[in-house]
């Protein structure tokens, strides 16, 4: 062997144990906390269309309970679409979701509100839902959960000035040849940015890294982004407080890495007869790391470097 090369071989080797090391220190560590994920159960009692299994939500959504509830958890979020149609949908449904061991949070989708317009109103409050957008902080990190149906066609009932402006919003969209511009779409709305933005000033205050949900993605762009998508994405980037957003809607899944910001579509429950898909999800502080089951990819996500330290460690604004 040449001096060259046995360098290069010394030099590779030398790597791969540093990375070997790296990787089983990593794995000794104890995580800041543990939390479930589920999205699009979509239940209704209807015949298969397409991809899309309906009856089979109950048995797939008892399946990953069953799996999450032999983990610790600190709380479990569905990031919306639990029904896909019909109030007494969310009565056969609920009471599975009733035995997962942790707290279940819930999102509003837009299948949610595929009720008759005088129970609209009603279905945050099957959900459990006093705010139908809010904040959690749990060892450290602080989650904030978006309301992505604020401004929408469906959510309120036809005829009313909230329906009306979410129409003509939708309508300047279509003009613009905005692909997000369809009806089972809908944004955030002013008052909630504001929220938003006080909670992300106040996140970089306190050193605190944030996971932003929601039921509606931001990027990649495609035809199933939040209406106002760009106007979420660019705010988020802004802080780099924020490490990932993790959305439903789009039963595909996607993911992307926007300058750092980790955005991550969950996939569907719904689609597929025998597969499932769910994941837990485990908080370190320099990492997210995903954990999926059927359809649903694992991932390891890398948090950016931003104004916030490790949690727990009070940082600079």
């Amino acid at each position: 062997m040449s001096t060259r090369t046995r360098r290069q071989f010394l030099a590779a080797a030398g790597s791969t144990l540093a990375a070997s090391a790296m990787s089983a220190s990593e794995s000794e560590q104890a995580p800041l906390l543990r939390f479930g994920l589920l999205t699009d159960c979509q239940y209704a009692d209807l015949p298969p269309a397409g991809v899309r299994f309906y009856r089979e939500s109950p048995r797939k959504l008892a399946d990953a309970i069953a799996e999450l509830n032999e983990l610790e958890l600190a709380f479990t979020f569905h990031l919306g679409d639990l029904i896909d149609r019909d109030m007494k949908s969310f009565d056969t449904i609920l009471p599975i979701a009733a035995t997962l061991k942790s707290p279940l949070h819930h999102l509003l989708g837009n299948h949610d509100f595929d009720v008759p317009d005088d129970l609209k109103a009603k279905v945050p409050g099957k959900l459990g839902l006093t705010e139908t957008y809010y904040r959690l902080r749990h060892s450290g990190v602080r989650f904030l959960i978006l309301d992505t149906t604020d401004v929408s066609t469906y959510r309120y009932p036809e005829g009313t000035l909230a329906t009306r402006k979410a129409q003509a919003e939708l309508d300047r969209l279509r003009t613009a040849g905005d692909p997000s511009a369809n009806p089972w779409n809908s944004a955030v709305g002013p008052r909630q940015l504001t929220w938003l933005k006080k909670e992300l000033t106040a996140a970089t205050a306190a050193g605190e890294p944030v996971l932003v949900l929601g039921h509606h993605p931001i990027a990649p762009a495609g035809a199933h982004n939040a209406w106002n998508h760009k106007a979420l994405l660019a705010l988020l980037k802004a802080h780099p407080c924020v490490k990932a957003y993790l959305n439903g809607h789009n039963h595909a899944g996607a993911y992307i890495n926007s300058d750092g910001l980790h955005c991550l579509t969950l996939d569907g429950m719904l689609d597929t007869k025998d597969r499932n898909a769910f994941a837990h999800a485990a908080v370190f502080p320099d990492r997210l790391e995903v954990t999926g089951f059927g359809r649903q990819e694992s991932h390891s996500l890398r948090f950016r470097q931003g104004s916030t330290n490790a949690p727990g460690q009070r940082g600079s604004a």
